[in-house]
């Protein structure tokens, strides 16, 4: 017991590193208790961090930052209002064939299952195959389902969307005007002995900032290219299977592992067995393996670097805590456990040295 008193002392007696590990636990526990509420001002600062590279694009430019808001946030508005008008309509024609379509789609697949169980009859069971198909074809009926009552259930929250399509691009503006302004307010409620705290978040903010703008990018031109691929190869769900595919990036790992299985059944209830489902494929792995060796160390060469283990814990916990908005946002997180880990374990050998 004596032991465990004396370390607790020599822990709290370094100040900077209490008052460090205080203020993100209570930073932490408002989010935990506020982030439905606040769900529209995180979406803000995650749209401010995209848009404000952009801003600093133009200031290089010796146009004034007023003007150079002014612009960035009204040509942010016209694609957002160009793909409401445009690409909404799509989508959402391309999600109601999918669901129309799905009985066709279950009754092919256990075609083509009942179809190889035949040609290697001696390699598959039967009954165990009957098992599949039956999964798989309850499951993408529960997806369809899922799928029609989500777009149900949607309408009564167009009036909420609204507001939100109001409430955002006003954050944002006053998020980009104001950030310094912002940032000493906020300061007034931290404590004094805050060293710790700044470089905590000087390191953060660059690594958030670079994080969000690199992903914003990439799953902006992934999506494109597959929904440009599949559209040139005549696909009837190119964009929708393009914006799953973009949605994907911000998953690391797991996204793109779920986004297959969509990719490939679709691409069979498209084309068949054949070359033209070969080539859809293969578009699709060229895409990924672009991304992986191209566009990910080119936009995320000043991303901390975090082990594919820590990705997936992170993924998993703070998934577990926040939904998707938890999965959205746990590198950064991470990031930031990794940050205050590597700060305590500095003062730790500091004060080793010192005794």
């Amino acid at each position: 017991m004596s032991v465990f008193i004396a370390w607790l002392r020599e822990w709290l007696a370094d100040t900077e590193l209490v008052m460090l590990l205080s203020s993100l636990l209570v930073i932490f526990l408002l989010l935990m208790l506020l982030i439905p509420v606040l769900a529209p001002l995180l979406f803000a600062i995650a749209v401010a961090y995209v848009l404000d590279g952009v801003v600093e694009l133009l200031r290089r430019c010796r146009i004034p930052r007023m003007l150079a808001i002014a612009m960035t946030v009204g040509s942010a508005l016209l694609l957002l209002l160009f793909a409401l008008l445009t690409v909404m309509p799509l989508l959402t024609a391309q999600i109601g064939r999918l669901v129309s379509h799905a009985p066709q789609y279950v009754q092919s697949l256990r075609d083509m299952l009942q179809q190889v169980q035949t040609n290697h009859a001696e390699w598959i069971n039967p009954d165990y195959l009957q098992q599949v198909i039956a999964a798989l074809a309850a499951k993408m009926q529960e997806w369809g389902g899922a799928l029609l009552k989500f777009s149900i259930a949607s309408i009564p929250g167009m009036i909420t969307l609204l507001v939100y399509a109001v409430l955002v691009p006003v954050l944002v503006f006053f998020l980009l005007k104001d950030k310094h302004q912002i940032i000493v307010w906020a300061q007034q409620f931290l404590p004094r002995e805050r060293t710790l705290l700044q470089r905590v978040w000087a390191e953060l903010d660059t690594q958030i900032g670079n994080y969000i703008r690199g992903k914003f990018w990439e799953a902006f031109v992934v999506g494109l290219a597959m929904w440009l691929s599949y559209w040139l190869m005549g696909h009837d769900y190119a964009l929708l299977l393009g914006v799953l595919t973009g949605l994907s990036v911000w998953v690391p790992f797991v996204g793109m592992a779920v986004v297959t299985v969509p990719v490939v059944l679709l691409s069979y209830f498209q084309w068949g067995w054949g070359e033209t489902m070969a080539y859809g494929v293969l578009a699709y792995l060229v895409v990924q393996t672009i991304d992986a060796n191209l566009i990910v160390p080119w936009l995320f060469s000043e991303i901390v670097n975090l082990h594919p283990i820590a990705i997936i814990v992170a993924i998993l916990m703070f998934g577990s805590l926040w939904g998707i908005v938890g999965v959205i946002i746990a590198i950064p997180m991470a990031a930031l456990v990794k940050s205050v880990v590597s700060i305590v374990l500095e003062r730790r050998l500091a004060g080793a040295e010192k005794g």
